[in-house]
Protein backbone atom coordinates (compact mmCIF):
# COMPACT_ATOMS: atom_id res chain seq x y z
CA UNK A 1 0.00 0.00 0.00
CA UNK A 2 2.72 2.21 -0.16
CA UNK A 3 3.34 4.43 -2.99
CA UNK A 4 1.89 8.06 -4.44
CA UNK A 5 -1.37 6.49 -5.95
CA UNK A 6 -2.09 3.24 -3.40
CA UNK A 7 -5.19 3.12 -2.52
CA UNK A 8 -6.77 0.90 0.36
CA UNK A 9 -9.71 -1.23 0.53
CA UNK A 10 -12.33 -1.21 3.25
CA UNK A 11 -14.87 -3.85 3.33
CA UNK A 12 -18.29 -2.72 5.15
CA UNK A 13 -19.81 -5.66 6.30
CA UNK A 14 -23.27 -6.09 8.02
CA UNK A 15 -24.18 -7.55 11.01
CA UNK A 16 -25.33 -11.17 9.93
CA UNK A 17 -21.67 -11.29 7.84
CA UNK A 18 -24.06 -11.80 4.41
CA UNK A 19 -23.14 -9.07 2.30
CA UNK A 20 -20.38 -6.90 1.87
CA UNK A 21 -19.51 -3.73 0.23
CA UNK A 22 -15.59 -3.32 -0.50
CA UNK A 23 -14.93 0.68 -0.85
CA UNK A 24 -11.13 2.09 -2.20
CA UNK A 25 -9.60 5.37 -0.52
CA UNK A 26 -6.64 6.66 -1.23
CA UNK A 27 -3.75 5.46 1.33
CA UNK A 28 -2.80 9.00 2.37
CA UNK A 29 -6.41 9.66 3.59
CA UNK A 30 -5.62 6.34 6.07
CA UNK A 31 -1.84 7.45 6.51
CA UNK A 32 -2.91 11.16 7.76
CA UNK A 33 -6.33 10.53 9.10
CA UNK A 34 -5.71 13.27 12.31
CA UNK A 35 -4.56 16.00 9.56
CA UNK A 36 -7.88 15.16 7.64
CA UNK A 37 -10.06 15.05 10.82
CA UNK A 38 -8.60 18.37 12.32
CA UNK A 39 -9.14 20.10 8.84
CA UNK A 40 -13.03 19.03 8.86
CA UNK A 41 -12.95 20.28 12.12
CA UNK A 42 -11.94 23.41 11.63
CA UNK A 43 -14.22 23.64 8.74
CA UNK A 44 -17.16 22.96 10.66
CA UNK A 45 -16.57 25.65 13.46
CA UNK A 46 -15.69 27.99 11.14
CA UNK A 47 -18.90 27.04 9.06
CA UNK A 48 -20.47 27.51 12.81
CA UNK A 49 -19.11 30.62 13.49
CA UNK A 50 -20.48 32.01 10.16
CA UNK A 51 -23.82 30.70 11.21
CA UNK A 52 -24.03 32.50 14.11
CA UNK A 53 -22.47 35.38 13.21
CA UNK A 54 -24.94 35.73 10.01
CA UNK A 55 -28.11 34.74 13.05
CA UNK A 56 -26.32 37.66 15.54
CA UNK A 57 -26.61 40.01 12.69
CA UNK A 58 -29.72 39.79 11.37
CA UNK A 59 -31.34 39.79 15.20
CA UNK A 60 -29.78 42.82 15.67
CA UNK A 61 -30.99 44.63 12.22
CA UNK A 62 -34.17 43.63 13.92
CA UNK A 63 -33.42 45.12 17.06
CA UNK A 64 -32.54 48.34 15.25
CA UNK A 65 -35.32 48.30 12.99
CA UNK A 66 -37.67 48.17 15.84
CA UNK A 67 -35.46 50.66 18.02
CA UNK A 68 -36.08 53.16 14.64
CA UNK A 69 -39.69 52.50 14.51
CA UNK A 70 -40.09 53.26 18.15
CA UNK A 71 -38.09 56.32 18.22
CA UNK A 72 -39.69 57.72 14.74
CA UNK A 73 -43.01 57.25 16.80
CA UNK A 74 -42.15 58.96 19.54
CA UNK A 75 -40.60 61.92 17.63
CA UNK A 76 -44.01 61.87 15.78
CA UNK A 77 -46.16 62.15 19.10
CA UNK A 78 -43.52 65.09 20.37
CA UNK A 79 -44.00 66.88 16.94
CA UNK A 80 -48.01 66.54 17.72
CA UNK A 81 -47.81 67.40 21.42
CA UNK A 82 -45.67 70.66 20.49
CA UNK A 83 -47.74 72.00 17.68
CA UNK A 84 -49.27 75.16 18.57
CA UNK A 85 -52.44 76.08 17.77
CA UNK A 86 -51.69 79.37 15.87
CA UNK A 87 -54.95 81.02 16.48
CA UNK A 88 -55.02 79.86 20.09
CA UNK A 89 -51.52 81.68 20.46
CA UNK A 90 -52.53 84.74 18.63
CA UNK A 91 -55.43 84.56 20.93
CA UNK A 92 -53.39 84.16 24.31
CA UNK A 93 -50.77 86.88 23.21
CA UNK A 94 -53.90 89.26 22.34
CA UNK A 95 -54.91 88.66 26.03
CA UNK A 96 -51.73 89.55 27.35
CA UNK A 97 -51.42 92.56 25.76
CA UNK A 98 -54.46 93.55 27.20
CA UNK A 99 -53.34 92.80 30.84
CA UNK A 100 -50.19 95.32 29.88
CA UNK A 101 -51.93 97.97 28.78
CA UNK A 102 -54.08 97.79 32.13
CA UNK A 103 -50.56 97.77 33.75
CA UNK A 104 -49.44 100.69 31.49
CA UNK A 105 -52.64 102.77 32.84
CA UNK A 106 -51.14 102.43 36.34
CA UNK A 107 -48.45 103.03 35.60
CA UNK A 108 -49.02 106.40 33.93
CA UNK A 109 -51.11 107.84 36.84
CA UNK A 110 -47.93 107.48 38.48
CA UNK A 111 -45.56 109.60 36.17
CA UNK A 112 -43.63 105.91 35.82
CA UNK A 113 -41.87 104.81 32.28
CA UNK A 114 -44.83 102.83 30.47
CA UNK A 115 -44.01 99.09 29.18
CA UNK A 116 -45.04 99.50 25.59
CA UNK A 117 -48.30 98.86 24.06
CA UNK A 118 -49.12 95.47 22.36
CA UNK A 119 -45.63 94.42 22.68
CA UNK A 120 -46.24 91.05 22.00
CA UNK A 121 -48.89 89.19 19.86
CA UNK A 122 -48.73 88.60 16.10
CA UNK A 123 -48.98 91.12 13.12
CA UNK A 124 -50.48 90.10 9.86
CA UNK A 125 -47.03 89.49 8.61
CA UNK A 126 -45.18 87.84 10.60
CA UNK A 127 -45.60 84.53 12.71
CA UNK A 128 -43.05 84.52 15.38
CA UNK A 129 -41.82 81.18 16.91
CA UNK A 130 -43.02 80.05 20.14
CA UNK A 131 -39.28 80.70 21.32
CA UNK A 132 -39.41 84.23 19.71
CA UNK A 133 -42.45 84.92 21.25
CA UNK A 134 -41.23 83.78 24.73
CA UNK A 135 -38.07 85.70 24.87
CA UNK A 136 -39.78 88.90 23.72
CA UNK A 137 -42.75 88.51 26.51
CA UNK A 138 -39.93 87.54 28.93
CA UNK A 139 -38.03 90.79 29.10
CA UNK A 140 -40.61 93.12 29.40
CA UNK A 141 -41.58 91.35 32.10
CA UNK A 142 -38.39 91.41 33.71
CA UNK A 143 -38.89 95.39 32.92
CA UNK A 144 -42.07 95.36 34.90
CA UNK A 145 -40.36 93.55 37.76
CA UNK A 146 -37.93 95.90 38.07
CA UNK A 147 -40.47 99.11 37.94
CA UNK A 148 -42.59 97.32 40.36
CA UNK A 149 -39.51 97.33 42.89
CA UNK A 150 -38.02 100.37 42.54
CA UNK A 151 -41.25 102.01 42.04
CA UNK A 152 -42.70 103.17 45.34
CA UNK A 153 -46.02 101.06 46.28
CA UNK A 154 -47.98 100.49 49.00
CA UNK A 155 -47.63 101.38 52.73
CA UNK A 156 -45.04 101.72 54.95
CA UNK A 157 -46.67 101.06 57.85
CA UNK A 158 -50.14 99.96 57.74
CA UNK A 159 -52.58 101.94 59.77
CA UNK A 160 -54.79 105.08 59.57
CA UNK A 161 -53.72 107.84 57.86
CA UNK A 162 -54.88 110.91 60.16
CA UNK A 163 -53.32 113.70 57.96
CA UNK A 164 -53.13 113.75 54.24
CA UNK A 165 -50.77 115.65 51.71
CA UNK A 166 -52.12 119.35 50.88
CA UNK A 167 -52.94 122.11 52.56
CA UNK A 168 -53.84 121.59 56.95
CA UNK A 169 -54.50 123.36 60.00
CA UNK A 170 -51.02 124.02 61.83
CA UNK A 171 -51.19 121.16 64.36
CA UNK A 172 -49.60 122.73 66.63
CA UNK A 173 -51.98 125.72 66.76
CA UNK A 174 -55.08 124.36 65.27
CA UNK A 175 -54.61 127.59 62.93
CA UNK A 176 -52.56 129.20 60.66
CA UNK A 177 -52.47 126.77 57.47
CA UNK A 178 -49.85 124.84 56.27
CA UNK A 179 -48.77 122.56 53.66
CA UNK A 180 -48.34 118.94 54.51
CA UNK A 181 -45.89 117.53 52.30
CA UNK A 182 -46.80 113.75 52.80
CA UNK A 183 -48.79 111.81 54.60
CA UNK A 184 -48.44 111.19 58.47
CA UNK A 185 -49.82 107.38 59.68
CA UNK A 186 -50.64 106.31 63.08
CA UNK A 187 -48.58 103.53 64.74
CA UNK A 188 -47.33 103.19 68.29
CA UNK A 189 -44.09 103.88 69.22
CA UNK A 190 -41.37 101.09 68.34
CA UNK A 191 -43.71 99.59 65.18
CA UNK A 192 -41.62 98.88 62.07
CA UNK A 193 -41.25 100.98 59.03
CA UNK A 194 -40.63 99.33 56.12
CA UNK A 195 -39.19 100.68 52.63
CA UNK A 196 -42.09 101.09 50.09
CA UNK A 197 -39.56 99.74 47.15
CA UNK A 198 -35.81 99.08 46.15
CA UNK A 199 -33.20 101.42 46.37
CA UNK A 200 -29.70 102.71 48.53
CA UNK A 201 -30.17 104.61 51.65
CA UNK A 202 -29.12 108.37 50.64
CA UNK A 203 -29.92 109.84 54.26
CA UNK A 204 -30.34 108.46 57.83
CA UNK A 205 -30.07 110.70 60.53
CA UNK A 206 -31.53 113.74 62.31
CA UNK A 207 -33.43 116.47 60.06
CA UNK A 208 -34.58 119.23 61.14
CA UNK A 209 -38.29 119.10 61.75
CA UNK A 210 -38.66 115.33 60.31
CA UNK A 211 -36.60 114.56 63.56
CA UNK A 212 -34.83 111.32 62.72
CA UNK A 213 -35.29 110.77 58.90
CA UNK A 214 -34.48 107.94 56.39
CA UNK A 215 -34.50 108.97 53.14
CA UNK A 216 -33.77 106.17 50.41
CA UNK A 217 -33.00 107.20 46.28
CA UNK A 218 -34.47 104.53 44.05
CA UNK A 219 -32.55 104.96 40.77
CA UNK A 220 -35.60 105.98 38.84
CA UNK A 221 -36.25 109.69 39.63
CA UNK A 222 -38.06 108.59 42.86
CA UNK A 223 -36.88 109.12 46.49
CA UNK A 224 -39.22 108.38 49.66
CA UNK A 225 -38.85 109.87 53.44
CA UNK A 226 -39.59 108.31 56.56
CA UNK A 227 -39.47 111.09 58.96
CA UNK A 228 -40.14 111.33 63.54
CA UNK A 229 -38.37 107.48 63.66
CA UNK A 230 -37.61 106.98 67.50
CA UNK A 231 -34.77 104.04 65.42
CA UNK A 232 -32.88 103.96 62.25
CA UNK A 233 -32.06 100.17 61.37
CA UNK A 234 -30.01 101.25 58.31
CA UNK A 235 -27.03 103.43 57.40
CA UNK A 236 -25.95 105.36 54.64
CA UNK A 237 -24.69 103.87 51.22
CA UNK A 238 -27.23 100.51 52.34
CA UNK A 239 -29.23 98.85 49.39
CA UNK A 240 -32.51 98.17 50.67
CA UNK A 241 -35.41 96.39 48.40
CA UNK A 242 -38.77 96.49 48.81
CA UNK A 243 -40.74 95.83 52.47
CA UNK A 244 -36.98 95.28 54.47
CA UNK A 245 -37.63 97.03 57.89
CA UNK A 246 -35.58 100.28 58.10
CA UNK A 247 -36.38 101.99 61.43
CA UNK A 248 -39.37 102.15 64.05
CA UNK A 249 -42.09 104.56 64.91
CA UNK A 250 -41.48 107.76 67.19
CA UNK A 251 -42.31 111.39 67.42
CA UNK A 252 -38.76 113.20 67.12
CA UNK A 253 -38.82 116.16 65.65
CA UNK A 254 -41.48 118.57 64.71
CA UNK A 255 -44.12 115.57 66.06
CA UNK A 256 -46.64 115.71 68.10
CA UNK A 257 -47.39 112.05 69.10
CA UNK A 258 -45.93 108.93 67.79
CA UNK A 259 -46.65 108.53 63.98
CA UNK A 260 -44.79 108.00 60.58
CA UNK A 261 -44.56 110.39 58.07
CA UNK A 262 -44.29 109.75 54.58
CA UNK A 263 -43.05 111.43 51.50
CA UNK A 264 -42.72 110.39 47.74
CA UNK A 265 -40.57 112.70 45.34
CA UNK A 266 -39.99 112.39 41.80
CA UNK A 267 -37.33 114.23 40.32
CA UNK A 268 -37.26 116.68 43.03
CA UNK A 269 -40.76 117.87 43.27
CA UNK A 270 -43.04 116.62 45.98
CA UNK A 271 -46.30 114.49 45.02
CA UNK A 272 -48.97 113.12 46.86
CA UNK A 273 -47.84 109.96 48.32
CA UNK A 274 -51.92 108.45 47.94
CA UNK A 275 -51.87 107.48 44.62
CA UNK A 276 -48.81 105.38 45.26
CA UNK A 277 -50.69 103.23 48.41
CA UNK A 278 -52.79 101.11 46.19
CA UNK A 279 -53.02 100.13 42.30
CA UNK A 280 -56.27 101.55 41.87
Amino acid sequence: MAGKREKTTIIFVNKTQSSNKPIQVPSSIIRHWKSYLAGLTICFISLLSVILYLTYSKASVELSKEQLANELQKSKKESAAASVDTFELKRYYHSIDQKLMVINKYLKARGIRQILPNVGGESEKETLSVGESGEFYDAHLDKMIDYVAFTPMGYPHMGTITSGYGIRENPFTGGNAERHKGLDIRGRYGEIVKSTASGKVVMAGRKGGYGNCIVISHGNGFETYYGHLSKILIKVGQQVKAGDRIGKIGSTGRSTGPHLHYEVHRYGKIINPRSFLTLE
